[in-house]
């Protein structure tokens, strides 16, 4: 074990935050209880920030230690905000009483500015607010999975396969975005 990681190792001990180690067997995410030049011992984490778990991991298998980096940080935030990260989903309202296609969604997402994750024919499957929608295309104000502004994006509506109105990462984005906004 390298000097550099044994400081990070440390560090991450001392501050009680979060690592993410990354073995040739997966990306295991917790808190370090303990440490030596062979091992290295976590209370492990869901990517949710759900406690699981004690887990040894032998640190000659360790190819990469993440510490305080943006996605670390995301889980951090997911741990100490579950009332509104895993609270009831919201719906819209009045939906139930509606013939609902994807078009009517887009609609009503932009009407109420809801924060939704588009589900598309191709990759990319953007979170962001609907700003317009037309017969045959909409534009979406785009975020990163982190909260971060990531531009405007024009998608044709029949590319979108499904609008995730309310789940953990609409819902954790929309609390990123909140206490910004509250900070400024």
């Amino acid at each position: 074990m390298g000097a550099l990681l044994t400081d990070l190792l440390q560090r991450a001990q001392r501050s009680r935050r979060v690592v993410a180690l990354q073995t040739g067997g997966g990306l295991f995410l917790g808190y370090v209880l303990s440490h030596n030049p062979d091992l290295v011992v976590l209370r492990t984490i869901t990517r949710q920030g759900m406690l699981t778990g004690v887990r040894s991991l032998h640190l000659h298998e360790v190819s990469q230690v993440h510490f305080d980096d943006q996605y670390v940080r995301l889980i951090e935030f997911k741990e100490h905000n579950p009332e509104v990260v895993f609270g009831l989903p919201s719906a819209p309202d009045g939906m139930e009483n509606q013939y609902l296609s994807v078009p009517v969604l887009l609609q009503r997402a932009q009407e109420v500015r809801q924060l939704v994750q588009l589900v598309t024919t191709t990759d990319n499957d953007p979170y962001g607010y609907v700003v317009r929608v037309t017969e045959d295309e909409l534009l979406l104000e785009a975020y990163t999975q982190f909260g971060q502004p990531d531009g405007h994006s024009v998608l044709q509506v029949d590319d979108v396969r499904s609008v995730v109105w309310s789940d953990e990462d609409t819902r954790t984005i929309e609390l990123l975005l909140k206490q910004r906004a509250a900070g400024e």
